[in-house]
């Protein structure tokens, strides 16, 4: 009984297992969604909305949107984001800003305050 052998070189089989994994990397998330590359720093953010203050510790990065902030605090805080202002050092955010133009150090505290309803 005759049996054929098909010769198989090793250098192809390699370079066509590079070219699946290449294809298997590529990310499927949005540029624009993906975490800033700033410098991160841990800041304390502080309710004062509420019958009791209540602070949670976040890593953040410096060059993160005020937007993108608030949208993860209100998650924590259960709060709406429409709801409050983040403020540091006297100064309230703007949602269009980004933290490290408010001078937000590393340890720094940042007040949630509420939108203010008077008028």
């Amino acid at each position: 009984m005759s049996e054929e052998f098909e010769e198989i070189s090793f250098d192809e089989e390699e370079e066509e297992e590079e070219k699946v994994i290449e294809t298997e990397i590529k990310s499927k998330t949005p540029a624009k969604t993906k975490t800033p590359a700033g410098k991160k720093i841990s800041v304390y953010f502080q309710s004062t909305i509420g019958p009791s203050p209540k602070q949670e510790k976040l890593v953040v990065a410096t060059d993160a949107p005020i937007s993108d902030i608030k949208y993860t605090v209100s998650q924590i805080f259960g709060l709406p984001p429409d709801e409050f202002h983040l403020s540091h050092a006297g100064r309230t955010c703007d949602n269009d800003d980004v933290l490290e133009n408010y001078g937000v150090e590393d340890g720094d505290t940042v007040l949630l305050i509420p939108v203010s309803t008077a008028g």
